[in-house]
């Protein structure tokens, strides 16, 4: 099984138990961007919400919203990140030339940035070469050692970070599942426990 990366769980993923209560984090793939002594912070990357992409960039900016669609990527959706702000907006990106020095934009580590910035988000939605990006809405966040409590109870497998290959080659319904057989389980059988962060 593949330890946890060496900063603790960030960055990482953490893969979520096949009974894990909490109905906001039920077979989730979290990229955990923070994890330090003031608690954690992390992402969900397999879970579409209930908008698109150009639904989001109507709201705006109108020249937005009709970039991403000559660029391909208006019908996209976007993903609920997480339970904590579900109106903030992020932008999960791998660092290249484009957006790599946008205000804002910082590094997760094995070639997966994050920011907000809207010169981040016109720098992505314009981009011909159609770099890869998810938008987010909302984040998870736990507090002190409680992500490590609900480790050690079993509601979270840690998985280490090799790249962004799992955010964005895998489609958006098969993560969780290739992230559990990664972890040289199958899906469904490994053991629970409860949990979840906090909202």
């Amino acid at each position: 099984m593949p330890s946890p990366a060496p900063s603790g769980l960030a960055p990482g993923f953490l893969v979520a138990a096949p009974a894990l209560g909490d109905p906001n984090f039920a077979g989730s793939l979290v990229l955990m961007a923070e994890h330090h002594g003031e608690g954690a912070l992390g992402f969900v990357v397999n879970r579409p919400g209930p908008v698109t992409v150009a639904e989001v960039l109507a709201s705006v900016d109108e020249d937005l919203r009709r970039a991403a669609e000559a660029n391909g990527r208006a019908g996209a959706p976007v993903l609920v990140g997480g339970p904590v702000q579900p109106e903030r907006l992020w932008i999960l990106f791998r660092p290249g030339g484009i957006g790599a020095d946008a205000e804002g934009a910082v590094p997760v580590g094995n070639g997966l940035s994050l920011g907000g910035s809207r010169e981040l988000l016109e720098a992505l939605v314009r981009a011909p070469r159609g770099d890869p990006f998810l938008l987010l809405l909302g984040y998870a966040g736990w507090a002190p050692m409680q992500v490590e409590r609900e480790v050690a109870a079993g509601a979270w497998v840690p998985l280490e970070l090799e790249g962004s290959d799992l955010v964005f080659d895998v489609p958006l319904e098969q993560r969780w599942e290739t992230a559990v057989r990664r972890l040289g389980l199958e899906p469904g059988g490994f053991l629970v426990g409860g949990g979840g962060a906090s909202a």
